[in-house]
């Protein structure tokens, strides 16, 4: 698998994490990215026809200052020796939704609580913008992101940050 094109990275904050939480995130991402995909005319094509292309996943390792990362393409086999097209078009979807989701997210206030906007007509269209499939699945994917703490998704240059912290969007 090549590290820069059709392979979306997750960085994880630490090496130790919880079984469960991660099983429920690979699920809940592989979920994500197929749908994302569904979404562009190349992933409708590429999951209509033939054997759909599957999921794959790499480690490798973190270092003192990194830990591991996961490295994930869609494939025209098992063994993810071939990276197939509609990676671009899923990860770049993915990375739009959960992008334009945390973006439209209320600010927390100190006690966890949504800040009040005043803005009710805002928040309601926002709120339209995550309803559907995919919109409710993005809601599912950064509550499994916060789960696990400091995490990382990166695709070519864009990346998406999550910490207890906050969110980091780039670019």
């Amino acid at each position: 698998m090549s590290e820069q094109h059709g392979v979306l990275t997750l960085r994880l904050g630490a090496a130790s994490q919880s079984v469960s939480a991660l099983s429920s995130l690979l699920r809940t991402l592989q979920a994500a990215a197929r749908e994302a995909a569904q979404q562009t005319a190349e992933g409708t094509a590429a999951f209509a026809s033939g054997p759909p292309p599957v999921m794959t996943v790499r480690l490798r390792p973190g270092t003192e200052a990194s830990g591991p990362e996961l490295m994930f393409a869609f494939s025209t086999g098992d063994d993810g020796s071939v990276v197939h097209s509609v990676s671009d078009a899923a990860f770049g979807a993915l990375l739009d939704a959960l992008g334009a989701l945390l973006k439209s997210s209320p600010i927390l206030t100190l006690w966890g609580r949504g800040a009040a906007t005043g803005r009710r007509r805002v928040d309601r269209a926002r709120r339209s913008e995550r309803t559907g499939p995919l919109g409710e699945r993005m809601e599912q994917l950064r509550a499994e992101l916060e789960r696990l703490g400091e995490v990382e998704l990166r695709y070519g240059d864009r990346r998406i940050r999550l910490s207890s912290g906050g969110v980091e969007i780039a670019p």
